[in-house]
């Protein structure tokens, strides 16, 4: 086609070419926004997840991220700004002590809360307990999930069951940690870490 033919099928109104571009963006416009409004309303696997935190969702961890055992007060207060000093503080042999509690915590997929244990001025002892007495299997699976890091960190656990509940412990150097699960009164989970001084009955 010639030059002069194509000039000549071109139209030759300029408000009627304007009026198809404004249509055409008003068009792309209308499509971009159902497009991030999609995007906005329809629940990500993230968002699934944590509506379900008995589904497991929350990997589990030997400590919270940047708790170490034999750190002092000032130092855990900076790692979880969230901490906040128990009132009733628990008291254990050895002269451990409960001093702060984290909550809620998510641990194997069970909400609970993080107790932390000084003696001397040093952290000694992590423990999270949660009350597994809403769910269907008691805590079995969120147990199920500790034995699993445990075996996977640690290897064989030395294990015992018996009609008050199971324990597992693991002992690495003079590093202690063990998983615990108490059906009844009420069905409770239990993870602890702890530097070894030998155990107690009150941690049973």
């Amino acid at each position: 086609m010639s030059s002069t033919g194509y000039l000549q099928t071109m139209p030759l109104d300029p408000n009627h070419r304007m009026r198809r571009l404004c249509q055409g963006a008003v068009l792309a416009l209308a499509t971009c926004t159902a497009f991030v409004q999609a995007q906005t309303t329809l629940p990500t696997p993230a968002s699934v997840r944590l509506q379900n935190p008995s589904a497991g969702y929350a990997p589990v961890q030997l400590l919270p991220d940047g708790v170490e055992l034999g750190m002092g007060v000032d130092a855990l207060r900076q790692a979880l700004p969230g901490i906040a000093h128990v009132p009733r503080p628990q008291r254990l042999s050895g002269g451990l002590v409960g001093q702060w509690r984290l909550a809620p915590v998510v641990v194997a997929g069970l909400e609970g809360a993080q107790t932390f244990f000084f003696a001397g001025r040093e952290l000694r002892r992590v423990e999270f307990v949660a009350d597994a007495s809403e769910l269907a299997d008691g805590g079995a699976a969120a147990y199920g999930e500790l034995l699993q890091f445990g075996r996977g960190s640690y290897g064989p656990e030395a294990a015992a069951n018996d009609p008050s509940g199971s324990y597992a412990a693991w002992t690495r150097g003079d590093l202690e940690v063990y998983a615990q699960r108490v059906p009844a009164p009420r069905p409770t989970v239990r993870w602890v870490v702890k530097r070894g001084e030998g155990k107690d009955a009150s941690e049973l």
